[in-house]
């Protein structure tokens, strides 16, 4: 059970992480974008921040439903 909350705790830790590399990245996006500069890295960088948080969640909902 408690390897169980272990594990929940650490995926919401990496969702938190991702969340946070997303927005620095749209803030380094309007940067480049002012200064005319491509973006088309962190663009991808972000999708696949996004499909990373898309499986964490899917395996919380997992874990969280095995625990209730």
């Amino acid at each position: 059970m408690l390897d169980v909350k272990y594990n929940i705790k650490s995926l919401i830790s990496s969702i938190y992480e991702c969340q946070k590399k997303i927005i620095i990245n749209r803030r380094f996006i309007r940067e480049l974008e002012l200064e005319g500069n491509d973006t088309g890295k962190l663009r991808n960088e972000i999708k696949e921040l996004e499909n990373k948080i898309s499986d964490f969640q899917k395996e919380l909902r997992k874990r969280y439903q095995l625990t209730y």
